[in-house]
């Protein structure tokens, strides 16, 4: 199987994206308010879920900048299955509106952990399609 260097660079941006939305993630689980880079990237999860779709939802993902390529997408999904993280959406909802801080702590600890098991699996698959390059 032979991926191209675009597969690739998408595979380390969703490591990247992750990494990054981790990063703003660790101050919402401390009690911080949702700032608006991660309600920016929160809301492209968001609309990728599918969670806030509706009969337009292509249009609707092409017009927020959601996750939308393929690499982001069959990972996020084959994550959830393998997790039992069936309630994403639910999730990525209750850290960007729930009026609790503790909830949107709890629920932020959450993404925390599903996001780290994202990035781990984008670098491995950025990995490995480096080494089938070479081989």
């Amino acid at each position: 199987m032979r991926v191209d260097s675009e597969s690739r660079s998408r595979y380390l941006s969703l490591a990247l994206t992750s990494r990054r939305t981790i990063d703003h993630l660790r101050n919402v689980a401390t009690g911080n308010p949702v700032d608006a880079d991660l309600d920016s990237i929160l809301n492209k999860l968001l609309a990728s879920t599918g969670r806030e779709g509706n009969a337009n939802f292509v249009s609707h993902l092409q017009a927020t900048g959601a996750w939308t390529f393929f690499e982001e997408l069959s990972t996020v999904d084959e994550l959830k299955d393998e997790l039992g993280f069936n309630d994403l959406g639910e999730v990525v909802v209750s850290v960007l509106r729930d009026a609790s801080a503790e909830v949107r702590g709890q629920q932020a600890k959450r993404l925390i952990s599903f996001l780290t098991a994202v990035e781990g699996r984008a670098l491995q698959r950025y990995t490995d399609s480096m080494e089938m390059r070479f081989a």
